[in-house]
């Protein structure tokens, strides 16, 4: 590590410059989304700067600085390091004979906007405010829009309001007063809008190896553009990816959507690492509904169906394949419980009646095609709570009776032949009327009886 006083010294010379104005919405972005970063010396540094910046351009000692904020120059030299890191200041140092020489050129903050949708800067906010502050402090930053729907644009355009320049007032001598001293190389204007980036070093990380894992029959090299490029850098970065792994989430990317950008590759990376790090197989399948969404709870089951919900609602995924299975999942099937939680963003609870509407009609085998076709159908209607779920597979159970019957009953016309029916549980047959169910109780109930009990003891 260098010793600070090898980069600075209190002789050492400074002068600041901008090109930008802070208005109030960029000190509220440097105070509340930049300074939990860089902490409060960093910021208070860059107002500083700021401040000395609208003063005057003239060279200064770095003891001024010293005198200026009361800090020393090991802290200075940390929080101007800080402020280069974020974006927020660029650095120039000419050697001299006697001293260096530093020029300190202060950068806009990035819009709320900006920091927000730059999947770089925000994930660190968030890590270090945590979701309810993160949610608390971007939902300050929002402004209400009024419903446009209705109306028309009838805003003037600048020829409705002013007219032409006549040909005598046209002349090379009006543009010639128009550019004369104005504009030197030693200055530059104002400029609105020019904002801070982070540049990240590309040394640890091997673009090019990457590259070459990447088949082009998969996804054709041009789709790798500049912005592309330096997305890929920071989601390395803050992931950790080695360029194999980097490679394959490309890959997966562009094959599932036929199309690649930062934002997709994005929400692929953190599915990625949510699954790798955070939530394995074991711990996301361990997942039990969320209170909000139990139908149940702080309630007692009423009925048989009622017990069954309250299974769903309160078991894991996990636990109900082991309830089934009487042993520890395999890890085919958690993977299957993984599709359903991360790909298909199922609820356990509902996940818990995938499975078991599949296992019983399945004969006890998660088929893959199947799970996959029912979780995206699923997903699609937004199902959320176990009630939900079992309605709808209900209507899944009644389609594929309906069906059934119509290729049995064609079965039958040609050879006589007529397949087994398959056993369901008692939460997917059909209501009937009271008339049907008293005829059919005395048959059908002690079967049903049976089912449910097992199943609930298997939970047990």
């Amino acid at each position: 590590m260098t010793v600070h006083f090898q980069e600075v010294v209190p002789v050492d010379t400074y002068s600041v410059q901008s090109k930008g104005l802070l208005n109030e919405v960029d000190q509220n972005v440097l105070t509340l989304l930049y300074q939990p970063l860089i902490g409060a010396f960093a910021h208070s540094l860059y107002l500083t700067l700021w401040c000395e910046a609208k003063m005057n351009h003239k060279s200064k000692k770095h003891q001024h600085l010293m005198n200026l904020t009361q800090f020393s120059l090991k802290d200075i030299l940390s929080g101007r390091k800080k402020l280069e890191a974020i974006g927020l200041l660029k650095t120039l140092k000419k050697d001299g004979e006697s001293a260096r020489e530093y020029i300190y050129e202060l950068q806009m903050p990035l819009s709320p906007k900006a920091f927000f949708t730059d999947g770089f800067l925000s994930i660190y906010l968030f890590n270090r405010l945590g979701q309810t502050k993160f949610n608390e402090i971007r939902e300050s930053f929002l402004i209400p829009q009024a419903d446009s729907s209705g109306f028309t644009d009838v805003t003037a355009s600048f020829s409705d309001v002013f007219t032409s320049l006549h040909p005598s007032e046209m002349t090379s001598k009006s543009y010639s007063e128009i550019n004369e001293n104005v504009v030197s190389e030693n200055v530059s204007f104002v400029e609105k809008g020019v904002q801070s980036k982070v540049t990240l070093g590309e040394s640890g990380f091997d673009f090019d190896a990457m590259v070459n894992q990447i088949s082009t029959f998969v996804v054709p090299k041009e789709v790798l553009t500049p912005k592309l490029k330096e997305s890929i850098y920071k989601l390395a970065y803050i992931y950790q990816l080695e360029p194999m792994d980097m490679s394959r989430q490309i890959q997966n990317v562009y094959y599932s959507t036929g199309d690649i950008n930062v934002e997709n590759l994005r929400r692929e990376i953190q599915k990625w690492y949510r699954f790798e790090h955070e939530e394995g197989l074991p711990v996301l399948a361990l997942r039990t509904q969320p209170v909000h969404l139990k139908a149940l709870q702080g309630m007692d089951p009423k009925s048989k169906e009622e017990e069954l919900i309250k299974y769903f609602e309160e078991v894991s995924p996990f636990h109900l394949l082991e309830d089934y299975s009487g042993t520890t999942p395999s890890e085919v099937d958690l993977k299957l419980v993984a599709y359903c939680m991360l790909d298909q963003n199922l609820t356990p609870g509902v996940t818990n009646v995938l499975l078991d509407y599949v296992l019983s009609g399945n004969d006890m085998k998660l088929a893959k095609g199947l799970i996959e076709r029912i979780s995206s159908h699923w997903a699609r209607k937004k199902v959320q709570t176990v009630p939900e779920a079992m309605a709808l597979a209900r209507d899944e159970k009644r389609k594929s009776k309906e069906w059934q019957e119509k290729k049995t009953s064609k079965s039958k016309y040609y050879n006589g032949n007529q397949k087994p029916n398959v056993s369901v549980p008692d939460w997917l047959k059909p209501e009937t009327n009271p008339l049907e169910e008293d005829k059919s109780n005395n048959t059908n109930e002690d079967e049903n009886r049976k089912w449910l009990e097992s199943l609930l003891n298997n939970s047990k």
